[in-house]
């Protein structure tokens, strides 16, 4: 028995799948005789109930999407200054301005709509009575849908609105239209009412009340209406009335109380003698209630029996073989886990871990491979980590060696100038001021020195470059004494400085200036360094290159230049550090730079 415990352990995984499936595929046999039909008919019923109910809502939702276009052009006829101007002067029944007022509202609701959107008329009628209705069915503005009613405030859908601040809905009402005319017939119609008030005097209430009629037809085809092999879909208010049916006869009727929904389906003349079905959903938006009511037998008769013999056979396949599996998962997890295990503890920093080996299978060949690889990954970090640094030495003694020796030449070059041409003993002062620059700058290059260090080194460059270009430009340097004593890379802010005087003050005839501020953020966390000049500025394209942390630090091979400094504070600081350039052509450039302050000792 251990010997065949020990083989059973060490067999493929895809040998031991196959033998437990292979045993437990007569079961399937069995679990025939144990489905239950009605269940699985109920399971199948409930699904069709909630894809029904899904289509409703989906219905909904575009009903609303349409309601929501003709409330908008209502909305923007109750915002038309015009037309409530226009009502103010109806209600002031003046002779003159009474024919005048009428024309420009009926005008104007003659722009807001035309037949092809489904709205048949829109009226305006004041609280006076007097009303303005634009029928788009008939074009015209008297051969309406009203026509009948000498006053259109006793329509229901002035009534309705009335107390009502904000849009009113009617349902569908059935109109019969003269012979002859190109509505001829009855036709069936719901409303959209809102009343009007003259924003400059709100305490008198509404001036008017807006009237939209629109083709109940709309809702029909969104609802796709109509008797079909599935079913059909309708609408009804909260009353029980009809807002949108298959029939357009039972549009606006309302139901009986006490009576069914199937029964006043049956009743239309639709789905008889049928197993029917009914799904219903209730609109929070409108409170309309959609149902749909289909023929059970007919959507469930081709699925029912398939569907029984395959959950059936799928649900106890399952069960079936869950207690073969259940000794093989425990072990899979066993392994898993401890290989889990080490690699966690790997991903932590601990290299030195191992993965106990369970068994010889094939996650015991993955447990020992780990252990292998995190050997070699361990022996790789550490000579990636060697190579890496000697990289980053020979990178920052590079860029650092890259600086231009021909400002050393010119700045001799210009002393001994002086010297012939004023005989001044101000050159003992340059050479001296050019024998501490050199020595700052070659004495360990890649040290950390303090802010007072670095103000002392660019009060006597700038001095240089000042003198070499014979006071074509002044400067100032501020640095707050809460600075001063802060560390900073040697060399770092040398290069945007002689980008200032070279690339933009040196070809001035005068009135230069050159401006350095160092100062700390409000948390004293970071070095805020501020370098601006009035020179020739920067191209758009240089701005937008240099800004650009990628392309910043990208070599131009052009010698020292800000591609150079840049890669050395993406060096030194990271992400952490980051630049701004502001310039205007002809106007200047402003360099802002923020890095972290450093507590690190000077060397």
């Amino acid at each position: 028995m251990k010997k065949l415990k020990e083989r059973y352990d060490n067999t493929r995984f895809r040998t031991k799948l196959l033998l437990i499936f292979g045993i437990t595929s007569l079961l399937p046999i069995l679990i025939i005789l144990m489905v239950s039909s009605r269940l699985n008919t109920r399971n199948m019923t409930d699904k069709v109930d909630e894809l029904m109910r899904m289509n409703l809502m989906q219905i909904a939702e575009r009903v609303n999407l349409n309601l929501e276009v003709y409330t908008n052009v209502l909305y923007q006829i109750y915002q038309d200054e015009e037309i409530t101007e226009n009502i103010k002067l109806l209600l002031k029944d003046a002779d003159a301005g009474y024919a005048a007022a009428y024309n420009r509202i009926n005008d104007r609701l003659k722009q807001y709509n035309t037949t092809e959107s489904g709205v048949r008329c829109t009226g305006v009628v004041c609280t006076d009575g007097t009303s303005v209705v634009y029928d788009f069915g008939t074009d015209s503005s008297i051969d309406h849908l009203w026509k009948d009613y000498q006053d259109l405030r006793m329509t229901e859908p002035y009534r309705e609105a009335e107390g009502q601040p904000g849009m009113v809905i009617i349902p569908t009402m059935a109109f019969k239209e003269r012979a002859g005319s190109r509505q001829e017939g009855t036709r069936h119609y719901f409303h959209i009412a809102k009343r009007v008030f003259d924003l400059e005097n709100l305490e008198s209430g509404s001036i008017a009340t807006i009237i939209m009629s629109v083709d109940a037809d709309v809702l029909n085809r969104i609802c796709n209406a109509g008797e079909t092999e599935t079913g059909i879909n309708f609408i009804m208010d909260p009353e029980g009335r009809c807002i949108s049916y298959p029939d357009e006869d039972f549009s606006g009727l309302k139901k009986k109380e006490g009576l069914s929904i199937e029964e006043f389906v049956n009743l239309s003349g639709f789905m008889e003698n049928r197993d029917i079905a009914v799904t219903a959903y209730e609109d929070p938006v409108t409170g309309w209630t959609f149902y749909n009511v289909y023929d059970r037998d007919y959507i469930l008769r081709d699925v029912a029996a398939s569907q029984r013999l395959y959950i059936a056979i799928g649900a106890f396949a399952v069960l079936a073989s869950t207690a073969a599996i259940v000794g093989l998962v425990k072990q899979i997890n066993r392994s898993v886990d401890e290989v889990i295990l080490g690699i966690q503890k790997v991903q932590g920093g601990d290299m030195d871990t191992r993965v106990k080996i369970i068994c010889r299978d094939e996650i015991g060949k993955i447990a020992e491979n780990f252990n292998e690889m995190t050997v070699r990954v361990k022996n790789l970090i550490q000579e990636v980590k060697t190579a890496t640094d000697r990289q980053k030495n020979a990178e920052i003694r590079a860029l650092e060696a890259q600086i231009n020796p021909h400002f050393l030449y010119n700045t001799l070059d210009s002393i001994n100038w002086m010297a012939i041409e004023k005989e001044e003993y101000e050159i003992s002062r340059m050479i001296r001021n050019l024998g501490i620059i050199l020595r700052y700058s070659v004495d360990k290059s890649n040290s950390i020195v303090t802010i007072r260090m670095v103000e002392e080194w660019l009060e006597r460059y700038i001095s240089l470059h000042q003198m070499r270009f014979e006071n074509v430009f002044s400067y100032q340097i501020h640095v707050d004494k809460a600075a001063r004593d802060k560390k900073i890379h040697k060399l770092l802010l040398q290069p945007f400085v002689e980008n200032a005087i070279l690339h933009g003050l040196k070809d001035k005839e005068g009135g230069g200036v050159l401006y350095v501020d160092i100062g700390l953020s409000e948390d004293q966390k970071m070095l805020h360094i501020i370098i601006e000049d009035n020179g020739k500025g920067m191209s758009e394209e240089l701005q937008e290159q240099y800004n650009n942390p990628k392309t910043a630090v990208v070599d131009d091979e052009r010698g020292i230049g800000l591609h150079n400094v840049f890669s050395r504070i993406r060096m030194y600081y990271g992400e952490s550090a980051s630049w701004k350039i502001k310039s205007i052509r002809s106007m200047g450039m402003v360099i802002t730079i923020k890095v972290p302050v450093m507590e690190q000792e000077t060397v």
